[in-house]
């Protein structure tokens, strides 16, 4: 055990995870009764909050999303010299060895009956398979997830509930323009930072983020929130370098120049002037006049989205297409279409004052728990 001590006590590369797997080397060289089982509780809870079963899974899921000089050096393709790849080798073997430590190898007679049972062994990683993962995922946050948050200056791992483009109704040819142009950014191909601007709640926000569940192993999403837009230099930089692919996306941008911060102009600008290999922006915005177009600058200056290479337009459906929209919405719910419904959907639109798929998806809600007769009923 002593031996095995000194060898966790020279990790070098991964010093973050060795600091957080402290408590499980502790227990090689610790002799109180008491303090190692203080130590052997830290290992079962810490075990148990990183959702895995065992302390090589643990391990393994900390050198994941380790940010060090291998990860990044790694993730963004650069050489690596022998001299780090045998230290990283040589700390892999270390933290396997601490994998197998088992809460037998310190019971006892007295503490058996509730010595912390802490799983043990199940670590599956060496130098080839690492170097995939941060090739492929990126390193440190980046590599927690695809869908992140950012919020007074921290990366969060974010979901969007399993959002599919499929269960966005009509706008095939807005949703079609937007999933081109990012399947051209995984691939390398000439894409566009990108406006999606239009009436309040035509699918412009939902139609972004199902891309992140229609992609999940070729792109990540940064959602940025709306007192954060000024911060675009900063997660940019955060991900300068990576192999990885990411959309910035900011929702709810003001596009007309009289309405949005210096600060916030500025940022944008700037991100979208700029070198893009592994970023593009895609921004939301809801149109201020009535026929779904941005006012321009009162001085004639090009408005903000005029900047944007793609700018893709959400318009509220008319009659006969919000109709059609919710009836897919009922039929995907297996609820049967009645021409009644129709009459309850134009009071309700009259009430909630749009018609937007947003409004028919309300609707659907309305007349699935008050009116509806199901398919085969």
């Amino acid at each position: 055990m002593n031996e095995l001590y000194l060898r966790y006590k020279s990790v070098s590369v991964f010093a973050d995870t060795a600091a957080r797997i402290s408590p499980l080397a502790e227990l090689t060289v610790c002799v109180g009764a008491e303090q190692r089982l203080a130590l052997a509780a830290r290992v079962f809870r810490d075990v148990a909050e990183s959702g895995c079963d065992n302390t090589g899974g643990w391990i393994k899921s900390l050198i994941q999303t380790d940010d060090n000089f291998f990860s990044r050096a790694v993730a963004k393709g650069e050489r690596v010299s022998d001299k780090i790849k045998a230290q990283v080798k040589s700390e892999l073997l270390t933290f396997k060895q601490l994998s197998l430590i088992k809460p037998d190898d310190f019971t006892t007679d007295e503490n058996r009956a509730f010595f912390p049972n802490f799983g043990f062994g199940g670590f599956s990683v060496n130098f080839d398979v690492l170097s995939v993962f941060y090739a492929v995922n990126g390193c440190g946050w980046a590599a927690r997830g695809s869908v992140f948050t950012y919020r007074d200056g921290r990366f969060d791992l974010a979901e969007y509930d399993g959002l599919r483009l499929s269960d966005l109704k009509d706008y095939d040819e807005e949703k079609s323009e937007l999933v081109r142009n990012t399947q051209n950014f995984i691939s390398g191909l000439p894409a566009f930072h990108t406006m999606l601007y239009g009436d309040p709640g035509t699918g412009k926000s939902a139609t972004v983020r199902a891309l992140a569940n229609e992609y999940k192993t070729g792109l990540k999403i940064i959602e940025i929130g709306k007192n954060d837009i000024k911060r675009l230099p900063d997660i940019i930089s955060a991900i300068s370098g990576l192999k990885q692919k990411f959309i910035l996306f900011a929702d709810g941008v003001a596009a007309e120049e009289d309405m949005i911060s210096d600060a916030d102009k500025s940022a944008l600008e700037r991100a979208l002037d700029g070198a893009h290999d592994n970023y593009l922006v895609y921004c939301t915005s809801d149109a201020v006049n009535n026929d779904g177009v941005p006012k321009s600058d009162p001085n004639g200056a090009p408005a903000l989205f005029d900047r944007f290479g793609l700018v893709i337009t959400y318009l509220n459906p008319d009659r006969e297409k919000f109709a059609f929209i919710l009836k897919q919405i009922l039929r995907s719910r297996g609820i049967k279409w009645r021409d009644e419904y129709f009459s309850v959907a134009e009071l309700a639109t009259v009430k909630r004052g749009a018609g937007s798929p947003h409004a028919a998806k309300q609707i659907a809600d309305l007349i699935e728990y008050n009116y509806a007769e199901r398919m085969g009923g």
